[in-house]
């Protein structure tokens, strides 16, 4: 049984906040005739068609294809005969090339169980069975000599293709175990010498170009949807953070004037996105989603036993979903990618209303007010910003122009992170409750929400919680415990969470800036059955719509994809990529789809690496002004666990941030306008144009940004 705090079951623990964990209905396998359809000259029959397009199946192996009857281009999920006569790839890797997926699967029996091997729709022995399901086509394929089957369906919808596969529908009677299916790998696959890109979620987005040059360096682009599973200790390898992990679910490709963008709709917690250049596994440039069915993990017999690889036993059982939506002519870039995107978001309810107008952005102004450090032998907090001084500090920026603010507040805690089951009362060496409550009350009358930054997701050594009930399981089925932290289950955060929301709520603080929901999920591998990602997600969602409803807003970090519909701000949105080898250029995808429904910010204005840069990204990018100041000296704080800041004293930035401000608040008029389209105009210019045609154009060689106003303004 689950726990939560103070005992209640994980249920009981959810069902009083009103958050629903259950997951989605899984879909049944369809049984129905066979079809028998008379294929064209190219192989390919007529399966399903509506106004828009025209879904086209090959009998003999499933392969599809996709017609945009506006446009008359054709999607297909191989390449042309032509393009194959050309390929220098045999055997497995040109089987691969003509199938529509790559099924990986391990030994679940005996020696071996971690070497991987592969087949596909062409493989030898396979039975495909294709049946007509509602307005679609269900692909089934059986390799009796494995025991092993999987089973794809593929529909139109109202913007392309919707291809699914039920988690019924993967078969494994035998001695072998699915480990992963890549789905379409070479859909749309384009040479080198077509005119277009890949784009990959790699931090706000990144292109890889087709003429660019390769070095030939490079393994790939291959990356798990949310980062790698944080409970398995195979993926904790020396590069580890030293990427942007995936925030949104969603790729795409460009060739020509038609392009598509793919979003893993179900199941994208246990996916990775992948690319691939010419030369790894083909002459062709692709990408694709890569459906993750089992982990390999380390493996410890006891503590003295150097760890050996092994594969898990219980399979990533749920439904997974990719849709693609097509574009052509002036839609068929990036930015239209992000609009396609934010569209679908929207008809699923995953965006959240639009931004009201507003007559100033808002500064977010992070406010650290101390933390703990260890001296002689004991433990004491140091304070660098009391309430009263915080108070101080917003009445002088508000004297000398800045309009509108919100504010988050560090460190409040008893201690500080010392403890952090002990989190109340409020510090008394920042004033206590009682100077709490005054500087709320203030900030309100001047029309400024404060929050209280806090992390739920990590119980440090010294509470008195228990990591054996309250921590996550690793995937080896120990308590996933670092240096005496453990990560906490859902349920207990939620637990934790909620009781910390009851007393901030009588302080009348106006919501909680939540550290990990934003940028943390991970697999709970409790031996009753795995906890999935998606299982995480939705109560993070869940814990973040509470917030909201008690507090009046929430807010998180990074803002991964499952976070959109219930978060009123996102700090440290990925602003830059992870310099991946592959990645050739950076663009806002991520900031396009979110503008105008989410406000976010990037790093704090005094804590960047490259100041005038950084400035001109976030102008670039929609991004709002933000900074983490204290009162006193950051030089208080070396020795406590909040050492990061090394340079905060806000009368030393306060002119800076004055500056800056005015800076961001001249585009004021923008803060709830969509943006419509990104592009580089040259090496060092780039225009971002809104929705009434305002367009702001950066320039990185002077330094500046000047703005275009459009019909609308």
């Amino acid at each position: 049984m689950l726990l939560g705090r103070e005992g209640a079951t994980a249920a009981e623990t959810l069902a009083r906040l009103g958050i629903d964990a259950a997951p989605p209905a899984s879909a049944a396998v369809a049984q129905g005739e066979l079809w028998q359809p008379v294929p064209e000259a190219d192989g390919y029959a007529l399966a399903a068609q509506t106004d828009a397009y025209g879904l086209y199946v090959r009998p003999d192996n499933g392969g599809i294809a996709v017609l945009d009857r506006r446009s008359g281009y054709r999607w297909t999920s191989s390449p042309t005969r032509e393009e194959l006569a050309k390929e220098k790839v045999k055997g497995l890797l040109l089987s691969n090339l003509q199938s529509a997926f790559v099924l990986t699967y391990v030994r679940s029996k005996g020696a071996d169980q971690t070497i991987r091997e592969s087949v596909n729709s062409l493989s030898p022995g396979v039975r495909t069975t294709i049946v007509k399901d509602g307005d679609g086509i269900q692909a089934s394929y059986s390799f009796p000599d494995k025991k092993l089957g999987v089973t794809i369906r593929y529909s139109l919808t109202e913007a392309g293709l919707k291809v699914s596969v039920p988690a019924a529908g993967i078969v494994e009677d035998g001695d072998y175990a699915a480990f992963s299916l890549d789905l379409l790998p070479y859909f749309g696959a384009a040479a080198a010498s077509d005119d277009g890109y890949l784009f990959v979620p790699d931090g706000p987005g990144g292109l890889i170009r087709f003429n660019a040059p390769r070095a030939g360096i490079s393994k790939g682009y291959l990356h798990e949807v949310y980062g790698a599973e944080l409970t398995n200790s195979a993926n904790w390898t020396r590069d580890a953070g030293m990427r942007e992990d995936i925030a949104y679910p969603v790729f795409g490709l460009k060739k020509g004037d038609q392009a598509f963008v793919a979003v893993l709709a179900k199941g994208e917690g246990a996916a990775q996105i992948a690319a691939m250049p010419p030369g790894i596994k083909s002459s062709l440039y692709n990408v694709y989603s890569s459906q993750m069915y089992r982990e390999e993990y380390l493996y410890r017999m006891s503590r003295l036993a150097a760890p050996t690889k092994a594969v898990q036993k219980q399979r990533l059982d749920f439904d997974r979903e990719v849709e693609y939506r097509f574009l052509s002519g002036q839609k068929a870039d990036y930015s239209g990618m992000a609009e396609s995107y934010r569209d679908y978001l929207i008809a699923a309810g995953s965006l959240g209303k639009p931004l009201q107008p507003a007559e100033h952005v808002p500064l977010y102004l992070k406010i650290m007010g101390g933390n703990y450090e260890k001296a002689f032998g004991r433990v004491r907090y140091v304070a660098a910003t009391t309430f009263a001084q915080a108070g101080e500090m917003m009445r002088s920026l508000r004297s000398k122009g800045v309009a509108a603010s919100k504010v988050a507040f560090y460190g409040w805690q008893n201690m500080g992170d010392y403890d952090m089951e002990k989190r109340f009362p409020i510090e008394s060496s920042l004033g206590g409750e009682s100077a709490a409550k005054a500087f709320i009350g203030e900030m309100k009358a001047a029309g400024t929400d404060v929050s209280f930054y806090e992390d739920f997701l990590w119980v440090d050594g010294h509470s008195s919680a228990s990591g054996k009930s309250g921590a996550v399981r690793a995937i080896d089925g120990t308590a996933f415990i670092d240096e005496g932290w453990f990560m906490a289950k859902p349920s207990f955060t939620a637990a934790s969470a909620a009781a910390a929301v009851d007393r901030l709520k009588k302080l009348g603080v106006s919501g909680i800036l939540y550290s990990g929901l934003g940028d943390t999920t991970f697999n709970d591998y409790e031996p009753s059955g795995i906890l999935s990602r998606g299982y995480t997600s939705r109560v993070y969602a869940g814990l973040l719509s509470y917030t909201r409803k008690e507090l009046g807003s929430a807010g998180v970090f990074r803002g991964n994809a499952y976070t959109l519909s219930q978060a009123d701000y996102i700090s440290s949105l990925p602003s830059e990529s992870s310099y991946d080898f592959l990645i050739d250029e950076t663009v806002p995808f991520y900031p396009m789809v979110l503008h105008g429904y989410v406000p976010y910010t990037f790093g704090e204005g005094n804590l960047r690496d490259d100041e005038r840069k950084e400035f001109l990204r976030a102008i670039e990018y929609g991004a709002m002004p933000s900074f983490m100041v204290t009162h006193d000296d950051s030089r208080k704080l070396k020795e406590s666990a909040s050492n990061f800041l090394y340079s905060s004293r806000f009368d030393k930035w306060e002119g800076r941030i004055v500056e800056e401000y005015g800076q961001f608040d001249s585009l004021a008029g923008l803060f709830a306008r969509r943006i419509t389209a990104h592009e580089k105009l040259s090496a060092d210019r780039y225009a971002t144009t809104y929705e009434d045609g305002t367009r702001v154009i950066v320039d990185y060689a002077a330094g500046s940004f000047s703005v275009e106003k459009g019909g609308g303004a």
